[in-house]
């Protein structure tokens, strides 16, 4: 028996079960997904529903966000800087995360009814559309300059290599939430997800994110079927 084959072979099969089991994940949300019920938010209301709700975002103290400097009721942003490695095979630039950080203030959908968000009850998952995404390799740019001035070799390369993205809501954007939702002293509030649940809120309409996860679903068991097999092959080649 070669040890080698099969060892490769065992870990494609457990490769195959992971990728079958995200699949399995996909399925379950879009399950929930298409059983959640339109929320209307116009009537009072007690207890914990799911459901999904489309509305404008509004605000009344919208923060700014870093990079782009646009309105936003929640961001999230991290600068990138790549350094180049030199081998045999070509040049690769590797990404080290130089600054990170995230923000929100709470903020409402405004459609049939509201459906407020507020990060200190917890907030659901975020699929904010891109509002900054740029390489940047002049060392005056505000945002690299504290980080292109470090000491030592780097500081001396006349070229630095950064990329900066950010991901926001903005006040009057559409934006679609599916979830838990609970009352608090009479306002309806967005609520993480717990246990198996699929709680999120997202730039995208309804049919964009069904679509989405069907794509996912799909990509995920091909992969689960493809790996399993060459998972087989090399366990029966290992004991030719």
């Amino acid at each position: 028996m070669n040890a080698g084959q099969f060892i490769t072979g065992a870990v494609l099969v457990l490769c195959s079960v992971l990728f079958f089991l995200a699949a399995r994940s996909r399925a379950a949300h879009a399950s929930q997904l298409n059983q959640a019920q339109v929320l209307d938010l116009r009537q009072p209301g007690q207890g914990r529903l799911y459901g999904k709700f489309q509305g404008t975002i509004v605000a009344d103290q919208p923060l700014t966000a870093p990079y782009s400097g646009r309105p936003a009721v929640t961001w999230s942003a991290h600068l990138e800087r790549g350094t180049e490695e030199s081998d045999e095979d070509g040049t690769t630039t590797n990404w080290d995360t130089v600054w990170s950080q995230s923000a929100s203030t709470p903020f409402r959908l405004a459609g049939a009814g509201e459906l407020w968000f507020d990060e200190r009850g917890g907030m659901p998952g975020l699929d904010a559309p891109s509002s900054f995404d740029q390489y940047i390799h002049d060392a005056a740019n505000p945002i690299i300059a504290p980080y292109a001035a470090n000491r030592g070799l780097f500081g001396r390369l006349n070229k630095p290599n950064f990329h900066a993205v950010e991901t926001s809501f903005a006040p009057g954007a559409t934006a679609f939430f599916v979830g838990p939702v609970e009352t608090v002293n009479g306002y309806r509030v967005a609520r993480p997800a717990q246990g198996s649940e699929y709680s999120v809120l997202t730039w995208k309409n309804e049919q964009q994110v069904r679509k989405r996860m069907g794509g996912a679903t799909v990509l995920w068991r091909v992969l689960g079927v493809l790996v399993l097999v060459a998972g087989v092959i090399a366990i029966v080649v290992s004991f030719s």
